[in-house]
């Protein structure tokens, strides 16, 4: 639940049905759903790869498992089965 004046973020999707009464989201509060954390791209990924470059952003220790296009099978199963942090396909 929310409080009144408070902010909702959804941060991940669901596969499953979910109902609930409506009524609970009435008032003074605010719902988000951010699609890639509201990014602006022409702004934020060149921010991004610098910080990378600088060694600031340590994306290398985030990747789990990398897999080639010939694992790509793979590399979904692995996701769906929630066996990595973060997958990462390799063209």
């Amino acid at each position: 639940m929310v409080r009144n004046a408070g902010v909702a973020v959804q941060v991940s999707g669901i596969e499953q049905e979910i109902t609930m009464d409506m009524r609970l989201f009435e008032w003074d509060k605010i719902y988000i759903n951010p699609l890639y954390g509201k990014a602006r791209p022409q702004i934020d990924f060149r921010i991004l790869q610098e910080l990378y470059a600088k060694g600031d952003l340590l994306l290398d220790q985030m990747v789990t498992r990398t897999y080639d296009l010939d694992h790509l099978h793979q590399a979904f199963s692995d996701m769906h089965k929630g066996l990595n942090a973060k997958g990462v396909i390799v063209f």
